[in-house]
């Protein structure tokens, strides 16, 4: 409860609103329920963003069948989604591998070198098959070991280079330097369904068009380390503040079945280094498919 409680939006259970998972034995839902529950998974998956190229995605919580046997059909019932975007590790590895091998072949001015040589031995060696005047043969010959001479040379003086790139620290920095050209490692989008929620203190307002509640802040979301923007949808009612927080209620439009949404808390997660990447990443998302869900 500690980590909630320090988070932009802590997810509270309020027993005269819902019934969250683990309050009494559960039931299989019944069809009204099933197609409600589908019906709001089936739209939240459409909404969120498609899978970036060279990221995995992962999802929680939209396969449950089960609810609380106790639960009335006014009551809501509290749900949870997640959806989890993870630059694939081979992409990033591969990338790595990329920058030390570039830095392997030398500087620009020792392979514009290595091409030279290597253009003028293919020539020579060519001259030297053609030509049936030995003379001719021995002097190219000649020629050839001083272009083998100098290629090698180079290459020990790359390698004496590459070696001396690497004992400094150099693969961890270019390691660094991927890292920071390369998309984020992982983005989130988190989405509480029919849940009382806190707004910390320190969230600032996030402006987007039609959504009155929204919010960012760098610090203190749930998961450590990274920037996030929280949008509330559909209507809700602002309690007392306490301990640092604001607390909002989803209202209760009582339509009949527990499955069904009355409010919706997004969340968008991402490098709090680098907060624009969640912020392209909530643009991704259809805000419009999600707010035709809640009342």
């Amino acid at each position: 409860m500690n980590r909630w409680l320090v988070s932009v939006f802590c997810v509270l259970v309020t027993a005269t609103l819902a019934l969250a998972d683990g309050d009494g034995p559960s039931r299989k839902m019944n069809s009204s329920e099933a197609a409600a529950f589908n019906a709001l998974q089936g739209t939240i998956r459409a909404a969120l963003p498609k899978t970036p190229a060279n990221y995995t995605a992962t999802f929680t919580g939209f396969d449950q069948n089960e609810i609380p046997e106790a639960i009335r059909p006014d009551q809501m019932r509290q749900m949870s989604f997640l959806a989890k975007y993870t630059l694939n590790k081979d992409f990033r590895e591969a990338q790595q591998k990329s920058a030390w091998m570039d830095k392997a072949k030398g500087t620009p001015e020792q392979q514009a070198r290595r091409a030279a040589l290597t253009a003028r031995g293919e020539e020579l060696t060519k001259a030297r098959n053609s030509t049936r005047d030995r003379g001719e043969k021995d002097k190219i010959r000649e020629e050839l070991k001083k272009v083998s001479a100098e290629g090698n040379a180079l290459d020990e003086e790359i390698a004496a280079q590459y070696l001396a790139w690497m004992r400094s620290g150099g693969a961890a920095t270019a390691s660094q330097n991927v890292d920071s050209a390369l998309p984020p490692k992982e983005l989130s989008i988190r989405i509480f369904v029919n849940q009382d929620v806190f707004v910390n203190d320190i969230a600032t307002p996030y402006k987007i068009q039609g959504i009155p509640l929204a919010y960012e802040q760098n610090d203190m979301c749930q998961d450590h380390g990274t920037y996030c923007i929280t949008v509330l949808l559909g209507s809700f009612d602002k309690g007392k503040r306490s301990s640092g927080s604001t607390r909002y209620n989803p209202r209760n439009a009582n339509p009949g079945v527990p499955t069904k949404a009355r409010g919706m808390v997004l969340v968008v997660s991402g490098p709090k280094d680098r907060p624009e990447a969640s912020k392209d990443f909530l643009k991704k998302t259809d805000l419009a498919k999600l707010k035709a869900l809640v009342p």
